[in-house]
């Protein structure tokens, strides 16, 4: 008896192929105060509290290349959020949302991040 091969963790059982994009939903907790994003990570909705802020290290820019990333705080008490890159982009300054319903929408061209309105990020607050 031949048992069927197995599928690359992310892949679907019939056919192999990648999973979909992932939305991520993070409440910061003790536990839970950062968040290293992969590729299918497209979308990332955050909610910080008084005690625990999130820290997010974007995915690398080269495996990113072609691909918008949107990270949104829905809801702040007094602690921040604050976005990295995976130290592969010499240009990208830490980004930090600070405000209820800030968001920032990052683009990579496989060697930058950047901002929906062509920059660079230097910062958004």
């Amino acid at each position: 008896m031949t048992l069927p091969a197995e599928k690359p963790a992310g892949q679907t059982a019939d056919a192999g192929l990648l999973g979909r994009d992932a939305v991520v939903n993070l409440v910061a907790t003790a536990a839970i105060s950062s968040l290293a994003m992969t590729t299918r990570n497209r979308s990332v909705i955050l909610t910080t509290n008084s005690d625990n802020g999130i820290a997010v290290v974007l995915p690398p820019v080269a495996e990113s290349a072609g691909m918008w990333f949107t990270i949104h705080l829905v809801a702040r008490a007094t602690n921040d959020v604050t976005i990295n890159d995976d130290a592969d982009d010499a240009d990208f300054a830490q980004v930090t949302l600070n405000l209820t319903n800030e968001q920032v929408i990052l683009f990579s061209d496989g060697i930058h991040w950047f901002c929906m309105d062509g920059t660079v990020p230097k910062s958004v607050s």
